[in-house]
C-alpha cells in the first residue's frame, strides 16, 4: 500500500480514489432520494414507467415502420414496426396493463416455481428428509403470493415497486 501511494504515480492514484469516491456517494444520495419518492409515489411512479415505454414504442415502431416503406434497410419489419406503435398506443390509453402484465407474469412464475417445490418437498420427505417441512411451507407461502399476483394484480405492482424502491434505499445506504 505505501509503496503505491508513495511511489510514482501515488498522488495520481489518490486523486482517483477521491474523485470516485465522490461520485460513490452523490449516486447514493440520488438514489436515496429517488427510492424515497418511489416509497411515496408508487402509483405515479408505474405511471411515469408505463408511458415512457408507451412513448418508447412508439417512436421505435414509427421508426421501423418508416425504414420498411422507404426501403432503406431490410431489416425492418413492417409488421412489428405496426404492433409496437398499436402496443405502444394502447399503453398511453390503458397505462395499468403494463403492471398487470408483469404482475401475472411474476404470479405465473411464483406458482409454478412453487409447484415444483412442492414436488421436492414431497420428495424430500419420501426419503426421510427432515427439512422437507420447511421447503414444503415456504413453497406453500410462494404459492398463495403467487395466486394473489394473480387475483391482486395493481396492488402487487404497487407493493412490489414499494419494496424496490425500499432495497434500493438500503442498498445506497
Amino acid at each position: 500500500y505505501k509503496v503505491i501511494i508513495n511511489g510514482n504515480g501515488g498522488e495520481k492514484m489518490l486523486k482517483i480514489i477521491r474523485k470516485e469516491l465522490n461520485i460513490s456517494i452523490i449516486s447514493s444520495i440520488i438514489y436515496i432520494i429517488l427510492g424515497i419518492i418511489i416509497v411515496l409515489n408508487p402509483e405515479t411512479t408505474l405511471n411515469i414507467v408505463s408511458t415512457t415505454i408507451s412513448v418508447l414504442a412508439i417512436i421505435y415502431g414509427m421508426i421501423m415502420t418508416i425504414i420498411n416503406i422507404a426501403n432503406i434497410r431490410e431489416e425492418g419489419n413492417l409488421i412489428f414496426g405496426i404492433l409496437l406503435v398499436v402496443m405502444g398506443i394502447a399503453l398511453l390509453i390503458y397505462p395499468n396493463s403494463l403492471n398487470v402484465l408483469i404482475s401475472l407474469g411474476i404470479g405465473i412464475w411464483f406458482i409454478s416455481s412453487s409447484v415444483s417445490r412442492i414436488k421436492f418437498a414431497v420428495l424430500l420427505k419420501d426419503i426421510k428428509e427432515l427439512n422437507w417441512l420447511i421447503v414444503l411451507i415456504s413453497a406453500i407461502i410462494t404459492l398463495l403470493i403467487g395466486i394473489s399476483f394473480i387475483f391482486t394484480p395493481l396492488s402487487s405492482a404497487v407493493a412490489l415497486t414499494t419494496a424496490s424502491a425500499i432495497l434500493m434505499i438500503v442498498y445506497s445506504i
